[in-house]
């Protein structure tokens, strides 16, 4: 008994969602074990870099972490 299996591929064209509003955190690495502050989530890159500025001025830390979060759609195109 012979059994035969044809599998397809499919190409998706990833591309950022431009609906979505991407999401930006800092985080202050400059002492990890004692310093947990977090900018929380926004939106706007200035708001984030205003408090990190703050915090700066507040507690003489000096390093951060900043992620930027988006969001990306996956189209479906031809098959192979």
């Amino acid at each position: 008994m012979s059994v035969h299996r044809r599998m397809r591929f499919r190409d998706y064209h990833i591309r950022t969602d431009q609906t979505a509003t991407p999401v930006r955190e800092a985080a202050c690495v400059t002492d990890e074990e004692h310093c947990r502050w977090t900018s929380g989530e926004g939106t706007r890159a200035d708001d984030v870099t205003a408090l990190i500025a703050k915090h700066a001025a507040e507690t003489g830390h000096h390093c951060y972490r900043r992620t930027a979060t988006d969001y990306a759609t996956a189209e479906p195109g031809d098959f192979h």
